[in-house]
C-alpha cells in the first residue's frame, strides 16, 4: 500500500524534523517527492524491526508447508507469513532454523510463531511509532536533503531518542514475569531502564 503524502503524518514530520517545507504528494516530480515514496516503507520496516513493539507483536499458528525444498536435518517446513518483517520467536521444544521466508523444524503438524508484522496502514501505528518513523525517515532523507554535518548527526541522536522515548512507553505491553516456568523472571531494574 502506498502512503499519500498530502495526508502523511509521518512524511509530514519527516521535513519538519530536517526543517523542509513539506512535500505535497508522492505523485509530484520534485526530487523530494520521489526520495520520500522511495524512503518512507524502508524507514517505517527499519523502526517496526528494531525492536518488538506491541502494536505490531503478532502470534500466528503456521501450517506445514509441502513446497518447500527439503533438509534431511530438518525435514519439515513453514512458510512465513507475508506481513512478517522479523521472527521474534518460535514454540517448539524441538530443533528449528530460519532460513529467509521459511523455517525448518524437526516438529510437524503445525508450528506457533511469534512475530513482528509490517503495518501498512499509518493510522494503526501509536503516536510514538509514527514519529519514531518520521525522525528514522529524516535520518535517511538527510544526506541528500541537508548540508549541514552537524544538523544530520543531530537528527540521528534526535532518533535514538526517540526510539528509547518509545521503548519506555511500549515497555509495560506484556507481563514481568516469563510464560515458561524454567525461565527465570524479569529483572525490574532492567525493565526500570528501557
Amino acid at each position: 500500500m502506498t502512503v499519500d503524502i498530502a495526508t502523511s503524518t509521518i512524511v509530514a514530520q519527516a521535513f519538519d524534523f530536517m526543517e523542509k517545507a513539506e512535500i505535497s504528494s508522492f505523485g509530484d516530480e520534485s526530487s523530494e517527492a520521489a526520495k520520500a515514496a522511495q524512503v518512507y516503507p524502508r524507514a517505517r520496516d527499519m523502526v517496526l524491526e528494531h525492536y518488538d513493539w506491541s502494536a505490531a507483536r503478532t502470534f500466528a499458528s503456521l501450517p506445514e508447508a509441502t513446497a518447500v525444498a527439503q533438509d534431511p536435518d530438518l525435514p519439515v517446513g513453514y512458510v512465513l507469513p507475508t506481513d512478517c518483517l522479523i521472527l521474534r520467536s518460535v514454540r517448539s521444544r524441538d530443533v528449528w532454523r530460519q532460513d529467509g521466508r521459511f523455517i525448518r523444524a524437526m516438529q510437524a503438524g503445525g508450528l506457533d510463531i511469534l512475530y513482528t508484522r509490517r503495518i501498512e496502514v499509518e493510522a494503526e501505528l501509536p503516536a510514538f511509532l509514527q514519529t519514531a518513523i518520521a525522525s528514522q525517515m529524516a535520518v535517511l532523507l538527510s544526506p541528500k536533503f541537508v548540508g549541514s554535518r552537524t544538523k544530520r548527526a543531530d537528527l540521528r541522536v534526535e532518533l535514538n531518542d526517540l526510539l528509547m522515548a518509545a521503548k519506555r512507553h511500549d515497555s509495560h505491553s506484556a507481563s514481568g514475569h516469563a510464560i515458561d516456568a524454567a525461565m527465570p523472571d524479569g529483572d525490574w531494574v532492567c525493565e526500570a531502564r528501557l
